[in-house]
């Protein structure tokens, strides 16, 4: 009998300890669950804050549009109306051409101006080609840089 009482608190403390194992499981697999809901909230929380600052702008474009708006009509209005006269071609010479041939002596003079710096520019390097002219320039004496030695 001695043995049946051992027996039978040995396997008392089993089912103790296995409920205290499932119960220390339980619990862990609790605070993983509330771990995981926390960075589920963190995630809508970003989402929320995005959605709302998106609302935002496009409240704050449509304002600003609104007001635009307004402001070019009200200008609209406080200009004085233009008169038109109606002529014999329907007011198209209310709109002045500009004359395109007024352009060509200016035209004329810059061409003339680049032909003139383009002949002296070939000039100066015919002339500074010339063999004479070469080993004369190479044939100058050189002195010796001792400025500042004293």
């Amino acid at each position: 009998m001695p043995y049946f009482v051992v027996l039978l608190l040995f396997v008392i403390v089993l089912l103790f300890s296995l409920a205290s194992v499932s119960q220390s499981y339980a619990t862990a697999q609790q605070a993983q669950a509330a771990i995981e809901a926390s960075h589920a909230a963190q995630i809508a929380s970003t989402g929320n804050l995005v959605t709302v600052i998106t609302v935002a702008l496009v409240v704050v474009a449509i304002l600003a549009a609104v007001v635009l708006i307004a402001w070019l009509v009200l200008r609209a209005k406080s200009q004085p109306k233009r008169q038109w006269t109606r002529t014999g071609n329907d007011g198209w010479d209310q709109f002045i051409q500009p004359d395109a041939n007024a352009l060509i002596p200016a035209l004329m003079t810059l061409l003339l101006y680049e032909m003139i710096q383009h002949r002296q520019r070939d000039a100066e390097q015919t002339w500074m080609n010339e063999p004479a002219l070469n080993d004369m320039l190479n044939d100058t004496p050189t002195f010796p840089d001792n400025t500042w030695d004293m």
